[in-house]
């Protein structure tokens, strides 16, 4: 069920009824939760099914954790809980490859997202961060949160479950801010997203002998944006969904392709994930305060190819991390080096552009099916033809549009937000209605899976 699909809509619309109409009892609205967090994993496959008894495993050792005094069992305790979401993470990935994706039909989800943020909460209780969780119902109603499952962002636990506990309320503005999320959600899916794929990036990724090297850097670009748009749209969507529940998930972009650095880049880029490596992967690297530029970059580096091969086993992600890995040490050598003095004027722009084409050379890897596809696609690069007549002026003008959109003030979305809260809740359900059909009647041929749901 892609949270673009108008059946994802009549279930959300389902859910809000019914988790509204128990406003009265917060036990209740999370039974609401567990029951529509199951449904929605069972339409994927009824395998799925069975995730509550991991979720379960690990609330358990929550509670062990929280019991034990004995440091060698709590280590023991959190041993399981790593054992139990990386094998889960590692066999929803590893079977259907071995399987030559014949169990793709039974394993549609790989789950990440899931097991990154269950680690979260046995981590955080290992660390003594948080309080386990005592009720169950409410610990499903967290761990399986529909929302979010698929394709993020990744919320800590802690704080979803404390939203968990909190008594519901929807305010006019956070009611008209999750209205505007979800239709600007689908509107960066469906109208800029997909078209992108369908028209520009799949043809030339595809086929890269067909195109001149100016039309496979523009594709290049369009992949850039496509990536993006599709991405921090679902993510808008999810957050929209949960904001009408009463649950504020975690901001996972913010004008990356903006950043003067790779280091900055990261901090605006799939930022829930980027926190996950740094806070629970990353800090737990030795590093030496006698060689810091050297143990540093060797974490940054093993962080950034673990956080690669994550995506997909094959020499393409791995490249991809090791690509980033190695500009992030980079950017630290430099830094200490200048004294974190920041960039002014030429600095940033020129770092800006470095950056962007940093990133998008990197992505020919990340986008492209085999190494020796991306060496292929380098190969049309470094040819030096310079037509464009493949390219259409509706993808031109959607690039555009995509780029200038990408650049737009934040605060304009805050001024809409605030605009559309003084008009009645029953208004804007019935503009949200006319958007998503217009916005699916001008895409024409159905949304495509969302890129991060294969991850």
């Amino acid at each position: 069920m892609s949270l673009s699909s108008g059946p994802f809509f009549i279930f959300l619309a389902a859910v809000c009824l019914l988790y509204w109409l128990a406003a009265g009892s917060r036990r209740l609205q999370r039974a609401v939760l567990v029951g529509a967090n199951l449904f929605f994993l069972a339409h994927f496959s009824l395998v799925y099914l069975a995730l509550p008894l991991a979720a379960g495993a690990d609330f358990l050792i929550g509670l062990g954790l929280e019991c034990s005094q004995i440091r060698a069992v709590k280590r023991l305790l959190l041993g399981g809980s790593l054992v139990l979401n990386l094998g889960l993470l590692l066999s929803l990935k590893l079977v259907p490859m071995t399987a030559d994706g014949a169990w793709r039909w039974l394993l549609p989800l790989s789950l990440s997202f899931y097991c990154f943020q269950s680690l979260t909460y046995t981590i955080d209780l290992y660390l003594g961060e948080m309080k386990p969780a005592s009720d169950l119902t409410g610990y499903l109603a967290a761990a399986l949160f529909f929302p979010c499952i698929t394709a993020g962002p990744i919320p800590r636990m802690r704080k979803l479950l404390a939203q968990m506990g909190d008594s519901f309320q929807l305010s006019a503005e956070d009611g008209a801010r999750a209205m505007l999320l979800i239709g600007l959600g689908l509107a960066k899916k469906l109208l800029i997203a997909d078209y992108l794929a369908n028209n520009l990036v799949d043809r030339i990724f595809d086929t890269p002998a067909l195109y001149s090297s100016a039309e496979i850097l523009l594709g290049i670009y369009g992949y850039a944006l496509q990536l993006f748009f599709d991405f921090s749209g679902y993510t808008d969507i999810a957050r929209g969904a949960a904001l009408l529940l009463g649950i504020d998930l975690p901001e996972n972009f913010r004008q990356p392709y903006l950043s003067v650095n790779v280091a900055e880049f990261w901090r605006r880029w799939h930022i829930t994930f980027s926190e996950w490596l740094r806070d629970y992967l990353f800090d737990f690297f030795p590093k030496r305060r006698r060689f810091p530029v050297l143990s540093y970059s060797y974490a940054f580096l093993l962080t950034m190819m673990l956080g690669g091969l994550w995506h997909g086993i094959s020499w393409n992600f791995l490249i991809w991390g090791a690509l980033h890995g190695g500009a992030l040490g980079v950017v630290f050598a430099w830094k200490r080096w200048r004294k974190a003095s920041a960039p002014t004027g030429w600095g940033k722009a020129l770092g800006g552009q470095a950056t962007f084409h940093f990133v998008c050379f990197a992505w020919i890897f990340f986008r492209a099916g085999t190494l020796a596809s991306a060496l292929t696609i380098l190969r049309g690069l470094g040819s030096f033809t310079w037509s464009m007549g493949n390219v259409t002026l509706p993808v031109a003008g959607v690039l555009l549009v995509a780029a200038i959109a990408h650049c737009l003030p934040s605060e304009w979305f805050d001024r809409a937000v605030k605009a559309s809260s003084r008009t009645p809740f029953w208004v804007q359900g019935l503009a949200m209605a006319g958007l998503i059909l217009l916005i699916q009647t001008l895409a024409g041929r159905g949304s495509a899976p969302f890129v991060y749901g294969n991850f």
